[in-house]
């Protein structure tokens, strides 16, 4: 029998989701919290696309989600604000965004010395 290598491939199985909803108006006296994705061509390369999901499956990709959807809250008038949800094996958990902001100022080189 040959071995085709997928038997020694491994396969990392998703144990939490993180998801951002926002709130939109369905109706004139009615919201209900989505879930956003989309996509846009990439201006670096323009036989590929790039696509933006307000969902992810791993905790370090969460600073990433964040800022997509600060930007999202920032660029579409018809959304003020979004709730960052874990789902897990113990349930639904609201979380904090602000736990997962990067901030763009850089910090100088630090020098260590013996004192």
């Amino acid at each position: 029998m040959i071995e085709s290598g997928k038997e020694k491939d491994m396969i990392e199985r998703v144990t939490e989701i993180y998801v951002a909803v926002f709130p939109m108006p369905v109706s004139d006296d009615r919201m209900a919290e989505v879930i956003l994705a989309g996509f846009k061509k990439d201006p670096e390369n323009p036989n590929t696309s790039i696509v933006r999901a307000t969902v992810e499956t791993h905790v370090n990709a969460v600073d990433n989600l964040v800022t997509l959807c600060d930007q999202i809250v920032d660029e579409q008038k018809e959304i003020e604000s979004y709730r960052l949800l874990k789902f897990d094996q113990d349930g639904i958990h609201t979380i904090n965004p602000e736990d997962f902001r990067t901030f763009p100022q850089g910090f100088g080189k630090v020098r260590w010395n013996l004192c």
